[in-house]
């Protein structure tokens, strides 16, 4: 398959690079360049049908043109801060996101996963906390609309109702949101909350991978988390959809 990877110069890009590059032939966009890497330096907040001028003077194609034949989107890019200020997430989250997804629509790229967040729904952990850290207690689901609660959480909820009606309008086959919990940090020296939500390395690139290449129709929401019991998320949906099983845990690394 051909799978294009947008902010695949930050610490989750990187790793889909390696994980999938043995296996698909991959497209990497980001807006600094891949030192060691062929990769489409580009503005994902610029209209994607303008032709850029780089600064040697020869005019640039449209990086939306990179998407042509294209089978899924990896759509990573954007300002990764809980707490980015407004004017940081509407052009750097909002509006690269629409742009992403409407481009993908236009080059008729079957399937876009869009990294959303566990941020997307922290209103509703909170309210649910702390019984939904409990292995018995109420979990969020797959099913759970979101219910931010920062600029950053609404722009990964607006990603995900923006891919839904993609898909309601059939203008996309099949769209993955992935509300992704803490990733990139160390479990022994982070707080309970994000010990719950913490997903290690290689349950990530499995989970994404699978994303990628399971048989998918229509509008999906998952959860990346590793296999803690006190994860507020019901994995249930999540492993059924697409045949996963996370293998890490915060407690002591891998089962």
């Amino acid at each position: 398959m051909r799978v294009v990877v947008t902010g695949a110069a930050g610490q989750i890009g990187t790793q889909m690079a390696e994980e999938l590059s043995e296996a698909h032939e991959l497209i990497l966009i980001d807006r600094m360049s891949m030192p060691g890497k062929k990769s489409v330096v580009a503005d994902l907040a610029a209209n994607p049908s303008n032709s850029e001028r780089t600064w040697w003077s020869f005019w640039r194609k449209p990086w939306s043109s990179f998407f042509d034949g294209a089978d899924v989107i990896v759509h990573l890019a954007g300002d990764v801060r809980n707490y980015a200020p407004w004017e940081h997430v509407l052009r750097d989250n909002i509006q690269v996101t629409w742009n992403v997804i409407e481009a993908a629509a236009k080059y008729r790229v079957p399937r876009v996963v869009f990294a959303s967040s566990n941020w997307a729904v922290k209103s509703l952990e909170r309210s649910l906390a702390p019984a939904c850290y409990q292995p018995d207690g109420h979990k969020i689901g797959s099913a759970d609309a979101p219910q931010p609660l920062s600029p950053y959480g609404i722009s990964k909820a607006l990603g995900e109702l923006a891919g839904r009606m993609f898909v309601d309008q059939r203008l996309l086959r099949s769209f993955v949101a992935v509300r992704i919990g803490a990733y990139g940090l160390e479990p022994n020296k982070s707080d309970e909350r994000l010990r719950a939500i913490w997903i290690g390395v290689q349950d990530l690139r499995s989970l994404l991978r699978r994303c990628v290449e399971s048989s998918l129709e229509g509008f999906h929401v998952v959860y990346g988390v590793s296999d803690q019991p006190s994860a507020p998320y019901d994995l249930s949906y999540t492993c059924k959809c697409l045949s996963w099983q996370p293998r890490e845990t915060a407690l002591n690394g891998r089962n």
